[in-house]
């Protein structure tokens, strides 16, 4: 480590604090998360030379997973397990829109087939990416579009459903535990332990999924150690806040300017494809249709997850909904590649 980057990781941490500050005395929904998002991106777009130290994002993600988690009780739990198949279906119909998006990124933009289809499946940053390199696509413009798809989602649906009047129509009791130093000490070193594991193992958001399933086992299992302090989860947003802030840096973008507004017109093709399946699934089964829209939304799992709980809408329906699409896109987005392109996949992988 030079002493040189210990400044800029100050500054860049103090200014998404002081962006979350603002946001949260504006009564922003998700200010924390928004404010220093913006804040950051704002100075790195401008050209500022920012940067986050090593192991902050994935700090932000066992703090927010954990919270999490501890949303399961075993009623809850036994409510989400009978959605399984229509959180199956919905991320099959997530996939389709993505296949959808991208063909009209392929067609606007003039980028190959692969970068077009990875840059649109509502899938990781960085798992996306790794697929298009696979099959011979640029990890650039997949990268910024992945990003552009979750700012466009956390920048739009929290101030909507707010705007709407919509939040806190949670359809569980919210479980409240008492806050124990020690208890949670152990209960975050559970976690930290789950996420390493699975980070080992190349599991994807294993950072967010590991430190999530220890508190999740926890809950359905009755064994109560600690809440989580708000202001862990404060850190957690601005910690994920900032990282996502710093993926908007002045020369990637210039370089990729033209295509920024067809990624930008496929993600709201995406996006309103989504939002639409969420209603109705919401309509169809009488669940909250702003639960509903966060848990198919094409969002990240961790961001559209805090949303969930910032905005009291469902925790847990959401977390599941996500997790189910993101096993479903990670597993499966290459063989339906290799399906729609066989040419493409045939000459690349």
């Amino acid at each position: 480590m030079k002493s040189s980057t210990v400044p800029i990781w100050t500054l860049t941490v103090a200014l998404g604090l002081l962006g979350g500050a603002a946001m949260n005395a504006l009564h922003v929904p998700l200010a924390w998360l928004l404010g220093s998002l913006i804040s950051v991106a704002f100075v790195s777009l401008l050209g500022g030379r920012l940067a986050m130290p090593p192991g902050a994002r994935q700090a932000g993600q066992i703090a927010l997973g954990t919270a999490i988690g501890l949303t399961f009780t075993q009623e809850v739990a036994a409510f989400v397990v009978g959605f399984l198949p229509i959180m199956i279906v919905s991320a099959i119909l997530s996939i389709g829109y993505g296949v959808i998006a991208g063909r009209a990124l392929a067609k606007t933009s003039g980028v190959d087939d692969a970068t077009a289809f990875f840059s649109s499946v509502p899938g990781g940053v960085v798992e996306m990416s790794v697929q298009a390199e696979r099959y011979g696509g640029d990890t650039a413009p997949v990268s910024l579009a992945q990003s552009l798809r979750i700012l466009l989602v956390v920048t739009t649906i929290p101030p909507v459903i707010t705007l709407l009047g919509l939040t806190g129509v949670d359809p569980f009791e919210l479980r409240v535990l008492p806050i124990k130093p020690l208890s949670l000490l152990l209960l975050l070193a559970a976690a930290f332990g789950a996420g390493w594991l699975l980070n080992r193992r190349k599991i994807a958001n294993a950072w967010f999924l590991g430190p999530m399933s220890v508190a999740v086992v926890l809950g359905i299992s009755g064994v109560e150690l600690s809440g989580m302090p708000n202001e862990v989860v404060i850190f957690a947003q601005v910690m994920m806040g900032c990282t996502l802030g710093l993926r908007y840096q002045r020369d990637r973008v210039v370089a990729l300017r033209r295509f920024l507004l067809p990624a930008l017109l496929s993600t709201v093709i995406l996006v309103g494809l989504n939002l639409a399946t969420g209603a109705g699934i919401g309509v169809l089964f009488d669940l909250p249709i702003p639960t509903m829209a966060l848990a198919v939304s094409p969002g990240g799992m961790a961001e559209m997850s805090i949303t969930a709980k910032v905005l009291h809408l469902g925790v847990p329906i959401v977390v599941a909904f996500h997790v189910v699409r993101i096993f479903l896109v990670i597993g499966f987005t290459g063989i339906i590649f290799r399906k729609l392109f066989p040419n493409a996949a045939k000459t690349r992988a």
